[in-house]
């Protein structure tokens, strides 16, 4: 008896084949988000370990750990956003202390909330006041000791997925054990990881989360 399937593919099978190719497509997606993620986030951990070299060489040179709020000689206002983080780069790169151990991590300082100070409080020819940005390019948090019982500032961030700005509180981290603040005599520097946020899952911190 004579064959009368036509050859070639039905459109059964096409529509089978797109739909398979599609499945695979989105796992292979999904991987690939997951391991940039994952190079970003150990990227960023890095970053928190050098900043803590240099703010340990600060706190060996001068005595004690750098601000995370301005003094009322530098004329800044502590009520306004990123101020922490802000507060250090200050102490980083002014009256000549360079932190070399961050290389050229200068060249990549952000502004994200596009404040300046009276004066220039840096030994950079401006007077804008920068953050240190994590592989998402938002500011990573900055909180030395004194500050841990403080109301908290508010940092503005980016939606890495929408680039929408968005708005968050980072908060000093207790040991759910103990009740003791992490790094109780000296600070922590906080990420808001992959979405930008403070105070959610994927926060990234200078210590072993419990």
């Amino acid at each position: 008896m004579k064959n009368t399937r036509a050859a070639g593919f039905t459109l059964i099978e096409i529509l089978a084949v797109i739909l398979i190719v599609g499945i695979l497509a989105g796992i292979l997606i999904t991987q690939l988000g997951g391991a940039r993620e994952a190079a970003e986030s150990s990227t960023t951990k890095r970053l928190l370990q050098e900043l803590g070299i240099a703010i340990d060489g600060y706190q060996n040179e001068h005595g004690s750990y750098p601000r995370s709020s301005f003094t009322d000689e530098q004329g800044v206002s502590n009520d306004g956003e990123n101020v922490g983080v802000e507060a250090l780069v200050v102490a980083l790169w002014s009256k000549g202390f360079e932190a070399g151990e961050l290389g050229d991590l200068a060249d990549r300082l952000v502004n994200t909330d596009n404040d300046q100070s009276a004066v220039n409080l840096t030994d950079f020819d401006t007077r804008d006041l920068l953050e240190i940005p994590d592989d998402w390019g938002n500011p990573v948090a900055y909180i030395e000791r004194r500050d841990y019982e403080g109301k908290g500032q508010r940092y503005v961030t980016f939606d890495s997925d929408t680039g929408k700005e968005q708005r968050s509180t980072p908060k000093a981290w207790k040991n759910a054990t103990t009740g003791r603040f992490y790094r109780v005599n000296s600070y922590q520097l906080l990420s808001a990881g992959p979405d930008g946020l403070f105070g959610t899952e994927d926060d990234i911190p200078n210590f072993p989360k419990d």
